[in-house]
């Protein structure tokens, strides 16, 4: 008996509670979205994105500032905002105040490509392809030489099909293998693809070319030329250094000035 009592009023909670969250959810449908908030989450101060033409951009598709709760569509938003190239995620909800609240991750460029035709963008670490923007220019890797690359717009990957036998690829590798470095990544300030497919380096300070030839065994290469830079720098400086080669397997060759 009292067992059917227990079921019976926790039944009869249940039923209330999920009477009076109905109601709530009803009654917070009627009201209109208060404000909205775009908060833009990115590595650096400054960027691609910008607040004003990303709300502008929503109000083409729905006017958040006269629309009530229960007629606001978060997924559409959503999808505006996604279609931007420099977007890497978004999510779009709205508060307990009415408040339209629209958080969105900002991609971040690893290198920027310059091809023969002086056409440009930028890559990402994942190998997403972004187009340059008239706003802001990120401080990244500059990349030229014999690219052979083609362009295409859009948003686009270096492993869709039409950069399969381009070297995006390659250069990607060498990219994310110099970030993963700090060292590294601080003393070089370009990357040049000369006529033999061969990789050079042109670093921060210093005149030196910085041979890498072809990417096998890059990581190896990379150590070396790490430990060589360190010993230098302390000993004897690299201005007396005119070319630092590391194409040959296990060794490092240098030619001075």
């Amino acid at each position: 008996m009292i067992r059917t009592i227990q079921i019976t009023l926790l039944i009869i909670y249940t039923l209330a509670i999920g009477g009076l969250m109905g109601f709530i959810v009803v009654q917070n449908g009627e009201k209109y979205v208060s404000s909205t908030k775009i908060n833009v989450f990115r590595n650096t101060n400054a960027g691609f994105l910008d607040k004003d033409e990303l709300m502008a951009s929503i109000k083409t598709r729905q006017n958040v500032d006269s629309i009530k709760l229960k007629n606001l569509r978060t997924g559409l938003i959503e999808d505006v905002i996604y279609s931007n190239p420099y977007v890497e995620s978004v999510d779009a909800f709205t508060n307990i105040d009415g408040e339209l609240l629209v958080n969105l991750k900002e991609k971040t460029p690893v290198l920027r490509i310059f091809n023969k035709r002086e056409e440009g963008y930028y890559i990402c670490e994942n190998g997403d392809i972004l187009p340059l923007s008239n706003k802001y220019s990120a401080r990244v890797f500059m990349v030229n030489g014999y690219l052979n690359i083609p362009f295409v717009e859009g948003n686009t990957s270096v492993y869709d099909s039409v950069y399969r036998n381009t070297s995006l690829g390659g250069i990607l590798q060498l990219v994310n293998a110099l970030n993963a470095d700090e060292f590294l990544k601080s003393q070089i300030n370009q990357i040049y693809l000369n006529s033999k497919r061969e990789f050079e380096l042109i670093p921060e300070f210093g005149k030196q070319t910085i041979v890498v030839g072809k990417l096998e065994n890059l990581d190896n290469k990379l150590e070396k030329l790490k430990a060589f830079y360190q010993q230098v720098l302390l000993e004897e400086g690299l201005e007396k250094y005119n070319t630092i080669s590391l194409k040959f397997d296990g060794q490092l060759v240098c030619t001075k000035n």
